[in-house]
Order: C-alpha cells, then sequence, then structure tokens
C-alpha cells in the first residue's frame, strides 16, 4: 500500500478565488489606455475599499476554484501472483498477474452543473431547460455551470495485467530478456488523467456521474511486447584474426505496443447543463471496430476516425437548442501503436597498457535504426476542424551516435 503526498497545485488553485483573492485580467482592447506611466486601470482600489468581492446574482457569472475539507491523499495497493519455471537450462519462463487499486485520487470537477427541471420537480419555479436559463437552474447562483472548479479526492482507478516474460540468462555468449503485457487500466475520469489530476481541465462529461465517465485510462495500452538481447559474437582464440574479429558485440532492443486510449471529446456549448467539457455522440451506424478507419497508418493521417460513426449529442432542451451529454464511452478507441528497434554495435580491444586489462571499446547507436514513422494521437475532439488529423510523430526520426571509451 502506498500513500502519495498531495502537491501544493491541488491548494494553490483557490489562492486567487473569494474569499481569499479577487483576480482580475485586464488585456487587449480592455487595457489599451495602459501606459508604463499609469499602467492600471483608474480609479486604483485603495485599502479602504477592501474586502472587494463581486456581488453575487443570478447575472454574474463568477469563477471560483476551491477544495473540500475532507481532501485525502490518494492511497494505491498492489498486489501480484507470479509462477516461475526454468524450462531448459539458464532459461527462465515467467508468468504472472499484476493488479493495482487506486482510490483518492485528484481531479477537477464543477459542483455547480445546472440542474434538471420540470413541472414534477421545478427549480426555482422554472419548469422547463434550455440554454438560456441554465444561470437560474445552477445550485449556487451568480456562478457558471462549469465554474466551481473543485479540485477533489473522490477518483478510483483500476488495473489487471497479465506478464509473461522468457530470460536466457548468459549462456554461450547469448542473453535475452522478452517480456509481453496484456492489461487494461480504469479509471473514473480516464479521458484525460493528466489534465483533470493538475487543476487544469475538467473531468468530462456529466459532472454527478462518475459511472458515466467511467472507462480506460488516457495511459492504457493494451497489448506491449520489449525484447532485449545482447550477443557477445564468439571470437577466435588467438592471433592476428582474434584482435580484427575478437571483441565485437551487438545490443538489440524491439519494442511493439498497441495505441493508447483515446476518448472522442465535443467542446458542447450547446450543453443544456452548461457543461461544454463534453464528449460526442455515437451515431448508432458503426461497430467498436469500424470507429477507426481501415488500413495503413500512413493512409489515414488527414482522418484518423471514421466520421459518420460520431455526431453531436441530441437535442432535449425546451427551446429545441439545448443538448444531454454525449454517449461515447471514456476509451472507447486506440490511438496509433508503435513498433522500433534500437541497436548498438560494439567493438572491445584488449590491451597491456597502461595496466593489466586495459580496453579501448568503440561503440555505435542506432536509435529508431530503421527511420521508421511513429505518429501521435490525432486530434479528438469531435468539435474541432482538425478532428482525426495526425499532425505529429510520437518518436524521433533515426537517431545515430558514435563514442569511444578506454578502461583501465
Amino acid at each position: 500500500m502506498y500513500f502519495s503526498r498531495p502537491t501544493g497545485q491541488a491548494f494553490f488553485q483557490s489562492a486567487s478565488a473569494a474569499p481569499f483573492a479577487v483576480l482580475r485580467q485586464a488585456t487587449g482592447a480592455t487595457n489599451s489606455d495602459a501606459s508604463f506611466q499609469s499602467p492600471f486601470s483608474q480609479p486604483f482600489p485603495t485599502a479602504d475599499s477592501f474586502p472587494l468581492f463581486a456581488p453575487y446574482s443570478p447575472t454574474t457569472a463568477i469563477t471560483i476554484n476551491t477544495s473540500p475539507p475532507n481532501f485525502r491523499s490518494a492511497l494505491i495497493q498492489q498486489y501480484s501472483l507470479n509462477v516461475q519455471e526454468e524450462i531448459a537450462k539458464k532459461m527462465l519462463l515467467e508468468v504472472g498477474y499484476v493488479g493495482a487499486r487506486g482510490t483518492h485520487l485528484q481531479r477537477v470537477r464543477s459542483l455547480n452543473q445546472a440542474l434538471s427541471a420540470s413541472p414534477t420537480n421545478p427549480v426555482r419555479g422554472i419548469m422547463s431547460n434550455t440554454l438560456a436559463n441554465v444561470p437560474s437552474r445552477v445550485p449556487i447562483p451568480g456562478i457558471a455551470a462549469d465554474s466551481l472548479d473543485m479540485v477533489e479526492s473522490e477518483g478510483s482507478s483500476w488495473y489487471n495485467g497479465l506478464e509473461v516474460s522468457l530470460e536466457n540468462r548468459v549462456s554461450d555468449s547469448l542473453q535475452f530478456l522478452a517480456s509481453y503485457t496484456f492489461s487494461k487500466a480504469l479509471d473514473t475520469d480516464g479521458a484525460n488523467i493528466n489534465g483533470t489530476s493538475a487543476g487544469l481541465s475538467l473531468t468530462l462529461g456529466d459532472q454527478n456521474s462518475p459511472s458515466q465517465r467511467w472507462g480506460r485510462a488516457s495511459f492504457n495500452r493494451t497489448q506491449r511486447f520489449i525484447i532485449s538481447s545482447t550477443w557477445s559474437i564468439p571470437s577466435p582464440h588467438q592471433g592476428l584474426s582474434r584482435s580484427i574479429f575478437g571483441g565485437w558485440a551487438l545490443d538489440v532492443i524491439a519494442a511493439i505496443q498497441s495505441g493508447s486510449a483515446l476518448t472522442i471529446a465535443y467542446t458542447n456549448t450547446s450543453n443544456v447543463f452548461g457543461i461544454s467539457e463534453d464528449r460526442a455522440q455515437l451515431t448508432g451506424m458503426c461497430r467498436k471496430n469500424q470507429l477507426v478507419r481501415s488500413g495503413r497508418i500512413e493512409s489515414k493521417l488527414n482522418g484518423y476516425f471514421n466520421t459518420p460513426c460520431f455526431t453531436t449529442p441530441p437535442v432535449i432542451g425546451a427551446d429545441g437548442i439545448g443538448t444531454t451529454f454525449g454517449n461515447s464511452p471514456t476509451g472507447i478507441v486506440d490511438g496509433p501503436g508503435q513498433v522500433n528497434l534500437d541497436l548498438a554495435v560494439s567493438k572491445a580491444i584488449s590491451m597491456s597498457w597502461p595496466q593489466e586489462k586495459s580496453t579501448l571499446e568503440f561503440r555505435a547507436e542506432f536509435f529508431n535504426l530503421f527511420n521508421h514513422p511513429q505518429f501521435a494521437n490525432p486530434d479528438a475532439n469531435f468539435a474541432s476542424p482538425t478532428f482525426g488529423l495526425i499532425s505529429s510523430t510520437a518518436v524521433n526520426a533515426r537517431v545515430g551516435q558514435v563514442a569511444v571509451r578506454f578502461s583501465f
């Protein structure tokens, strides 16, 4: 069991919010009269003006960041069970299950999502849901529906993985380790682990329904295979041939892994509950294996997703405009997979100067040896004009370097 101490970032969010402070920004046209002699708008507040807070009313749109009084440190519980068998001389096979459970994980959620009004359940006398009356249906008037941001410790996660490894320990100058992992990582806010845990963005979708946001974490990669090998090439025993052909070694690391989990987000300014951080709607026209276009990755750089499979959330507002939340699951598709090979070749020359067993080693290393393009994730926001576009790579182009090392 491991506890993770939270950083000050979680609590710093409230430093610029009431009742501790008022954050005011003046940029662009609103600050066009500023000069070095008079940089601030006048009249500038005096000491007698404080405390100075904008009054709350249904027409204000104040943003507040805060943390709850019951904030707790994250708790991670890890457990595993492994079975090992020597299937041949110096050949070890290991099969194991690895699991992890995370609780009290940090996330950002809005507490002021607009309530659903109906004739049987009116909200302040309002009996229908429209975009216009969102400010009147929020639990706390005067604060926008997506602007009462709570940095809380209510997230949770599960990880389950099958791990298989085959290791050949030093034998006949060859050693290697091959490892395969088949796993799944699930999270209550899995669409953007880094963003929602750092206080940078809200969790996507219905803020009051953790089960609706439950899905594969953004770092989840279902399958991963790694093989590393070192081969000390057999050397002639003596003579000139030993000097030329002896001391060579070859090191190889190959990695093959499936893509990370992607959530099809949708910036929805028409959400009838006031939460624009949403997910896209599935049209129901496609099976899960059809959400990503078929073919080589190079053929879908300008359109990774099968766009007709997605649409905007359905309209449920009485005004014919306001929509509900999208129904596409969290982590519904995989991004581009990766295949990479790194190689190193070295030549060691034994020397007797300046003392016995001195060695001069020449080494050449190549990363991404075959210069195989490995592409980054596409734009996964359905509202973006570049939806499905892959605009960068995840691994550098081939890099080679040489080195000389003298050991004595």
